[in-house]
C-alpha cells in the first residue's frame, strides 16, 4: 500500500520523550478512544517523508517504540496544505460571417499536500 508524500530515502525519526524499562510488546493504536487503559505520554515523533509504504512506516515506528520501550503507539495521520498554484483560462469562440463572440474563463487552483504520520508513544500506568 503506498503512502503518498513518502520517498525512499532513509531519514531517521526523531524522538522526543522518555524512555523506559523492557517491555513485552507494543500495542498499535489508531484512535484515542481504542486504548482502555490508563496511560501516560511518554513522547512523540512525526514522519513527513523518507518511507514508501505505510506498512515500512509503522515498522519502523515499533521498532522505535521497542527502543524506548513504550508499551503502546497511537498512530495518526495528517494532511497539511503546503502550497497551492491556480492557472487562469480563457476560452474564444467567434461565429463566420457575425460579429458576436463568447468569452468564457476561469481558474483551476491545485493545492499541494503533504501527508505526515505521527506517532504517540505510551506508558501504562
Amino acid at each position: 500500500m503506498d503512502f503518498l508524500g513518502f520517498t525512499t530515502a532513509a531519514n531517521a525519526q526523531k524522538y522526543f520523550g522518555k524512555t523506559y524499562a523492557a517491555t513485552q510488546n507494543v500495542g498499535e493504536f489508531y484512535d484515542l478512544a481504542d486504548v482502555k487503559v490508563e496511560y501516560t505520554v511518554m513522547g512523540t515523533t512525526e514522519l513527513g517523508q523518507g518511507f514508501r509504504s505505510l506498512k515500512k512506516v509503522q515498522e519502523k515506528i515499533i521498532e522505535q517504540a521497542n527502543e524506548k520501550v513504550a508499551d503502546g503507539v497511537i498512530f495518526k495521520v495528517v494532511e497539511e496544505v503546503t502550497g497551492a498554484s491556480t492557472i487562469e483560462t480563457e476560452t474564444a469562440n467567434t461565429k463566420n460571417n457575425k460579429k458576436s463572440a463568447t468569452f468564457v474563463g476561469g481558474s483551476t487552483t491545485t493545492e499541494t499536500k503533504l501527508k505526515k504520520l505521527i506517532a504517540t508513544y505510551i506508558k501504562y500506568v
